[in-house]
This record gives structure tokens, sequence and C-alpha cells, in this order.
């Protein structure tokens, strides 16, 4: 029997990626494709991620949190397939779309897409695993400071909270909240594809 900690990730999407595009578009890690979109040239080996992440520890599972349309087009499903394969649970939820008035002037954004449920998701199954003493550390790869009250929760369980996230999109209260904070800022070389 391993007398290392056994460790489940829960990934937040929409954060860690968020965090990784702001890196990169700080870093000279975006380019301008053929069609004029803006593309990242550094991708998330998440492989590599979670190896770093769980390293000296007993990992048991991923939990990925993500807000998708429907249907999950070809590109998306491999993805999740391969998330799979690392032995991540994908956890989805339907991307939602409203309209939006521009304060400053007044015109209408039709159709902007937004997330709901997702946080709702990761805060039910870090909680629910945390009462059934499934692991010993939940590392959060988030910064938003939504999570705080729950990372309190599972502190008071007797359980252990890493929070993983890049600086620019860490909360303070976050931060203060976890037991170790890992910064992927200082990963990011060894996190790409």
């Amino acid at each position: 029997m391993s007398d290392k900690k056994k460790t489940m990730v829960f990934i937040d999407a929409s954060n860690l990626l968020g965090g990784w595009w702001t890196y990169c578009k700080e870093n000279g890690f975006v380019r301008t494709n053929n069609n004029g979109k803006k593309e990242l040239t550094k991708k998330i080996d998440y492989s590599k991620l979670i190896k770093e992440i769980t390293k000296d520890t007993d990992f048991i599972r991923g939990y990925f949190y993500d807000s998708v349309e429907e249907p999950i087009d070809g590109k998306k499903s491999g993805f999740f397939d391969k998330l799979r394969s690392l032995e991540i649970t994908v956890v989805t939820k339907r991307l939602r779309f409203k309209d939006v008035q521009c304060k400053h002037c007044s015109k209408m954004d039709v159709h902007v897409p937004y997330q709901k449920g997702v946080d709702v998701s990761l805060v039910t199954d870090v909680m629910g695993l945390a009462f059934e003493k499934a692991y010993d550390t939940a590392i959060i790869v988030s910064g938003d400071n939504d999570f705080v009250d729950a990372i309190n929760f599972i502190k008071r369980k007797g359980l252990k909270v890493w929070v993983v996230s890049f600086l620019n999109c860490l909360g303070e209260d976050t931060m203060r909240a976890g037991d170790r904070t890992i910064h992927l800022d200082k990963l990011f070389n060894n996190l790409t594809l």
C-alpha cells in the first residue's frame, strides 16, 4: 500500500483556458491566422498538466468541467475522448446564449455565449467526494473566488486543498483559502504540446 496522499483533480475549463489565453497573449504566443482570427501558438498538454500538479501523489482521477454547444462537434468530441483516456471524467453543461446591450453605445450584441451550472457541478463533485473521503487532497485547477466556501468546507472535513492557477486569474481569496498554491506561470514551459 502506498503512503502517498490520494489526489483528485477538478479542472474549471473556462478559468484554465482564460488564464492560458491571457498568459499566451502577454508572452507573444498568439498569432493571427490567414482568416484574420487570433490563435494560440502554444497548446496545453493535459497529460503533462496532470503529471506536473499530481507528482509525488497517488492520482486517482480527474474531472473536467466545461460548457458546450449541442450537438458536440467532432473536434471537441475527440478532445473529450483524449481527456477520458487520461482518467479524466468530462462533465459538460449546455452552453447558453443571451442578447446583451452595450452600456456605452446601446448597440445590441446578439447571441453572446455564457455558461450556467459548471461551477455548481464542480462544487457538488468536490464536496460530495470529500464526504466520501475519496481523496486526501483536492487539486482545484481554478483561481475563481466562487470556490472559496467549498475549499473551506473541504478543509473542515480534515482534507487538503491545492489551488492551481495562472496569476492573471487567481483570486486573492482563493489563493489564501488553499493549503498550497501552484502557479501555472512557473510551469508553463513544462505544460505545452
